[in-house]
């Protein structure tokens, strides 16, 4: 295909876009796209059934398996939920509260802590995550569990309503609700295979070579919900300040991940380095923090932030040891979180160009048999996704497999100026759509929000 007809073919999807974007909805409805952040930064995109956590456990909601839910939490706040578990099956409550990017946050002041607690009040697990990169906002998450065969106090084995509590730490110098994005998931028990752990050899060996070469396109996510799919290689996107991208990798039994991060050389004379520019965090599949890379400041050179993990077994759940090892103890989809710091606009005018480098290493082996299908509850594999995480979808933002030469991208600009062109003229007529429905719905009652309501991607209501 020549430049013109490359013009023509995304001029012609453009105007699509707009015909469809453009068109009116039924009479009083208005459409708006979501709020950005700092300088266009996206915020962490909520997916799930609205729920209003109560002020106290006798009221609680009650979270069902397999299901998100969004709520928001206010500094000092502590909102309560309830989960129903039997003695066999591990249950882990994740709860993931995002601020807005930009917003003030302080760093190890801004914390969020979930905690889950026995019919009879004991608490059975919880955990307290905190902001460790001073001014920079990105999505705080982990889980409480309750895992019955692991040496749970007797209390915590037994079948019954447990209570969930999410609490946000005191004092916020953000006066915003931030997002909370909770969901429960059940692993069915074991009745054989491997239940051990991993060597502590293997804990830590030389770090691999990790991957070179010309990078693939994949564009993260912005959060859990769309997380884009990696595999073994060098992965390229482009990311604004402020932001946090999500990316999403198949580890199986007795394998384990290698990542890093990198932010390349600024082409301006700034001298004035930023301070936790680029982080890094990895989660596993039930959306507990597995570890994390220390913040890393950018003066302007190449910079990155690593992070790996111990190879995946059942046994490590009961690891004498930290929870980057305890938490290793499920094959699945394991999770990149790249976050950048608003301040590094100093350098970028625009979206700053990331690399990441992935190697997934060790020979995938059986793990234990459970009785019940774990990977339905989101704990497995199957060959489609590993299939899927190296070759990533066939159309949309990965159509094009490799990062383009600067020599290849003038038609695409063309393209793209059109593009910003007609998103002006876009969002024009979107705002006299949202007036003339306002106009002729001036009394239209809102819809009803209450726990039987979806919603996909969008902060609740009161946020």
């Amino acid at each position: 295909m020549d430049d013109r007809s490359k013009v023509r073919t995304g001029l012609a999807a453009v105007a699509a876009l707009c015909a469809v974007a453009t068109a009116p909805g039924p009479a009083g409805q208005a459409w708006a796209a979501p709020a950005d952040g700092a300088a266009g930064a996206r915020p962490y995109r909520t997916e799930g059934t609205l729920i209003h956590g109560t002020d106290a456990a006798e009221s609680a909601p009650l979270l069902k398996p397999g299901l998100g839910y969004v709520d928001g939490i206010a500094a000092g706040q502590k909102r309560y939920y309830s989960v129903r578990l039997d003695t066999t099956s591990g249950a882990y409550v994740s709860a993931v509260a995002a601020p807005r990017p930009g917003a003030g946050v302080v760093s190890y002041q801004d914390r969020v802590k979930v905690t889950l607690e026995s019919p009879d009040g004991t608490t059975c697990d919880n955990s307290d995550r905190k902001i460790e990169a001073n001014g920079v906002a990105y999505p705080l998450a982990d889980y409480a569990a309750r895992q019955a065969a692991s040496g749970s106090v007797a209390s915590c084995r037994k079948a019954g309503r447990y209570v969930v509590t999410v609490e946000r730490g005191a004092g916020s110098q953000d006066p915003d609700s931030w997002p909370l994005e909770l969901r429960l998931m059940v692993e069915p028990p074991v009745k054989g295979g491997d239940t051990g752990q991993a060597p502590e050899g293997s804990w830590r060996a030389t770090p691999p070579e990790l991957p070179e070469g010309k990078a693939r396109w994949r564009p993260g996510g912005t959060g859990f919900n769309d997380a884009r799919p990696l595999s073994t290689g060098v992965w390229a996107d482009q990311i604004r300040p402020g932001e946090t991208h999500f990316y999403r990798v198949p580890i199986d039994w007795g394998q384990r991940l290698d990542a890093t991060a990198e932010l390349p050389a600024a082409k301006t004379g700034e001298t004035a380095g930023v301070n936790d520019a680029l982080g890094l965090r990895v989660f596993n599949p039930a959306r507990g923090l597995t570890k994390k890379g220390s913040f890393e400041a950018y003066e302007g050179q190449k910079a990155q932030v690593e992070a790996d993990t111990v190879p995946v077994a059942y046994g490590n759940r009961s690891a004498r040891a930290d929870y980057s090892v305890r938490k290793m103890s499920f094959a699945g989809w394991y999770y990149l979180a790249v976050t950048v710091n608003p301040d590094v606009t100093r350098f970028f005018k625009d979206t700053v160009p990331l690399t990441l480098r992935v190697r997934i290493s060790g020979t995938a082996k059986a793990g234990p048999t459970y009785d019940g299908d774990a990977v339905r509850a989101g704990f497995g594999l199957t060959d489609a996704d590993r299939r899927g995480a190296a070759q990533g979808p066939a159309t949309g933002d990965d159509a094009g497999a490799a990062v383009a030469d600067d020599t290849d991208k003038g038609p695409l600009r063309l393209v793209g100026y059109v593009s910003y062109a007609v998103g002006a003229l876009l969002l024009l007529g979107l705002g006299g759509w949202t007036l003339a429905a306002r106009r002729r719905a001036p009394a239209a009652a809102a819809p009803a929000s209450g726990p039987g309501r979806h919603r996909r991607y969008g902060p609740p209501p009161a946020w």
